[in-house]
């Protein structure tokens, strides 16, 4: 006869031992809470419901298959509250963590609209809590299934309460949440009960069937609650959601995770707020600065994520920002003077936001707003909340690379070509670094913040290897430096001719390079083991696939290929193995360009 342990070992804690693997390069503190919380919740209560409904017998267990009882439940059942809870909510996070919960909240909905969508649910749910209650009489046929509706579904109305419209926005994805982990529990149900692990009593339940040996209470428990864990996990990411974007953190207090009373009530606040209450422009604004993201990299835009949506909203608007800036300054259709101008713009606008002292910057918005472009401003509005994160000499240094390619000054040396590398590609890596030890509540540690910048130098000398005849022909530009050409070469690659060079002085060039990249490299790749464990895979992944494309070049004996590309499927294995620290050989690496911006933005 199959054990109630043996149930565990053979068909839940696999379970839950494979959704962990899944999503351990993925988990961040930000999980803990979720994870925390919902399990002590689900424990608590449970284990009274469940006490309460044993002891009338609407459901009985074999004596001789579970290791010990606690009040009138097995242990294995105690168990269980914590199994489900944790197959549930994972699986429900690894469904949902594709899309950032911020977009899914929306404060231009009309309040009658809101209130409509908000209270008939919870009326209609309470009204069958109150049914369910007076016919859950203990020894009747309704008792079992009426215990479960008073027991689920006041529950399901206060969530409601605080997240029902951001549910209703994320249908597929809440339903996919709960039905897979309800049928398969209810299959395990099924498979237990016919081997007479437990029963369910016919005089307290219905005695209908879904499918053969699986009465519709059964069925009800495993939907509901599920459902209840499902909504409760989207309470909290809607309620984080709205704290990460719209708390105002201090500039001089050092950030550090809050006391966990603190945290509860402030996400039982923002679980309360309703969007109406919250500024619409600040989500507009972060709207068009992911636009921003999205239509410019969407392979940053896909990759991003693999980290938590704190560090992916963030990172999401420093690129929308470093896009926004560099198209400023790219736009042919602009003069030259003009676009400088806006460059003190930029400038101007850095200075203001970190010369002042006051948690919350006075920046004139309207002075901007008739010197740039309304998506640029956006960017900047966006870009202001990262001001206690980020440090003004990275952004300055940033600018510095715009003016650089503004002022078309040529690297005439190595020393020159590392100077342009680390303005605008050193300092990406750096406030991207800044970011992620933001949001795992770590101080910015400097030898880790020399990894980084050493790891943007790596990224942008592999982009400049590879795009020798593309930059040469579509931006007239050489990024080589002048000292490693002879003058008629200099000539060529000005006139975008670099083809003219032949294949093997290209390769030549290019492999030079190359070989300078992967020497940083195997300094730079140590930092990443230094990051928050949540980051790794995601950072491992993308300097891994980038750095493939010297590979690639390194390869190539006679041709010097114009764009060094791999096939997607090669891209997506690099980055599959990268993530749970599996990739150790070098294969080929994707065709991904962003520009002479930031390699270690790809």
């Amino acid at each position: 006869m199959l054990t109630y342990m043996e149930v565990h070992l053979y068909f839940t804690l696999p379970v839950v031992g494979l959704l962990y693997f899944i999503l351990k390069p993925f988990h961040s503190k930000q999980d803990n809470l979720k994870y925390q919380f919902l399990t002590a919740v689900a424990v608590t209560t449970a284990s009274l419901w469940d006490n309460y409904i044993v002891y009338h017998k609407a459901w009985s267990y074999c004596p001789t298959c579970v290791v010990a009882v606690i009040g009138y439940v097995p242990l294995e059942e105690y168990m269980f509250f914590v199994i489900q809870t944790l197959m549930t909510v994972s699986f429900s996070n690894l469904v949902m963590r594709w899309h950032l919960p911020t977009f899914y909240i929306k404060p231009q909905v009309s309040v009658y609209q809101s209130l409509f969508v908000r209270f008939i649910p919870i009326f209609g749910l309470l009204t069958i809590a109150y049914k369910a209650w007076n016919v859950a009489i203990p020894g009747k046929s309704l008792f079992y299934g009426g215990c479960i509706l008073w027991y689920v579904c006041p529950v399901l109305a206060l969530l409601w309460y605080g997240a029902g419209e951001y549910i209703l926005r994320r249908p597929l994805a809440v339903l996919t949440s709960i039905v897979v982990p309800t049928i398969y529990l209810c299959w395990v149900d099924r498979y237990a009960i016919r081997a007479g692990t437990w029963d369910i009593s016919l005089q307290t339940s219905t005695g209908k069937m879904v499918v053969p040996h699986l009465p519709l209470e059964e069925f009800m428990f495993f939907a509901l609650i599920n459902t209840v864990l499902v909504f409760a996990a989207c309470a909290i990411d809607r309620a984080q959601a709205i704290l990460h974007l719209f708390k105002t953190e201090s500039v001089y207090k050092t950030h550090t995770q809050a006391p966990l009373v603190q945290r509860m009530s402030e996400l039982c606040w923002a679980f309360c707020l309703p969007d109406q209450m919250l500024n619409n422009e600040t989500l507009q604004d972060l709207s068009i600065s992911w636009d921003i993201l999205k239509k410019a990299s969407k392979s940053f835009y896909t990759a991003s994520a693999v980290f938590s949506s704190y560090a992916r909203q963030d990172l999401g608007i420093l690129y929308g920002f470093c896009r926004a800036t560099d198209d400023l300054c790219d736009d042919e259709s602009v003069s030259v003077e003009k676009r400088k101008e806006q460059l003190n713009l930029t400038r101007r606008f850095v200075q203001d936001i970190f010369s002042q002292k006051t948690n919350m910057p006075v920046v004139d918005w309207e002075f901007y707003n008739r010197q740039l472009p309304s998506s640029c401003v956006s960017a900047f509005k966006t870009f202001t909340r990262l001001r206690h994160i980020l440090h003004v000499d990275a952004i300055e240094e940033l600018l510095e690379g715009y003016e650089w390619d503004l002022e078309r000054k040529e690297v005439r040396t190595q020393d020159d070509l590392y100077k342009y590398s680390a303005c605008v590609a050193s300092s990406v890596g750096e406030m991207c670094t800044r970011i992620l030890l933001f949001h795992d509540y770590r101080q910015s540690d400097v030898w880790i913040i020399a990894r980084a910048r050493e790891m943007g130098l790596v990224l942008q000398l592999t982009n400049i290897a590879r795009d020798i005849v593309t930059d040469s022909q579509e931006l007239g530009r050489c990024y080589l430096p002048m000292d490693w050409l002879t003058d008629n070469e200099s000539s060529l690659i000005a006139a975008g001719k670099a083809r003219e060079l032949g294949d093997s002085r290209l390769l030549q060039l290019s492999k030079t390079l190359i070989r300078d990249a992967e020497s940083i490299m195997k300094t730079a790749n140590k930092g990443i083991e230094a990051l928050p464990f949540h980051c790794r895979g995601g950072v491992r992944a993308a300097c891994n696939v980038y750095a493939a494309i010297g590979h690639v070049i390194l390869k190539e004996r006679t041709h010097y290929p114009t764009r060094a590309h791999i096939k997607s499927s090669g891209r997506s294995k690099i980055a599959l193995l990268s993530v749970y620290d599996l990739y150790k050989h070098k294969t080929e690496a994707p065709k991904s360009r962003q520009g002479k911006i930031r390699g270690f933005m790809v």
